[in-house]
């Protein structure tokens, strides 16, 4: 009897581990968007809303929502409101800004602790930084995180967690862009 409760358990916790995964600072991959506007002019936020910029519609049927952050609970690393990309209203991608190279410390930390060892990682030599920019990517079963300690300026970085589906909807709208070639 104690033996099959352990193993229910266990068994429970395995399959509920990977979705918790897949929620980005309160945003849930493959749910339904559904967070409120902000309303108000400020940027101050007691809870996560979406902003009032029109939001910007992909030639492959994303739109792109720009969503505000509370200050209280959101890690230190974070840089700005994040990009929501949804599909048919299904969250799709979250992107969020970082700090570049001065957090990338702090990010691949909190990241490694999220989702795990790096499926892949790597270090660069930037020309305006003594110290390298890191890069990793985490290959989940249904979506897959990529993170960029620097985007060219050594202050700003990023962290993109978008669905398979998604990922494949983008590299095939790439292939199609008439002077590429699919490889």
């Amino acid at each position: 009897m104690i033996r099959s409760l352990l193993a229910a358990c266990v068994l429970l916790y395995v399959t509920e581990a990977p979705a918790q995964g897949k929620s980005v600072l309160g945003i849930e991959l493959g749910a339904r968007f559904l967070l409120p506007e902000c309303g108000g002019g400020g940027t101050a936020t007691t809870r996560a809303c979406i902003n009032s910029d029109p939001v910007v519609r992909k030639p492959w049927g994303a739109e792109e929502h720009h969503v505000a952050l509370p200050i209280a609970g959101t890690p230190s690393y974070v840089r700005g409101e994040l990009k929501v990309v949804t599909v048919k209203g299904i969250v799709e991608s979250v992107q969020i800004g970082t700090w570049g190279i001065q957090g990338q410390g702090v990010v691949m930390s909190a990241l490694t602790t999220q989702y795990g060892k790096p499926t892949r990682a790597r270090q660069q030599k930037h020309p305006l930084s003594k110290e390298p920019t890191q890069f990793a990517d985490w290959d989940m079963a249904d979506f897959s995180v990529r993170f960029h300690g620097s985007l060219g300026s050594i202050d700003w970085g990023s962290i993109d967690v978008s669905t398979n589906r998604y990922r494949k909807l983008v590299s095939e709208h790439e292939q199609q862009k008439p002077g590429t070639s699919s490889k």
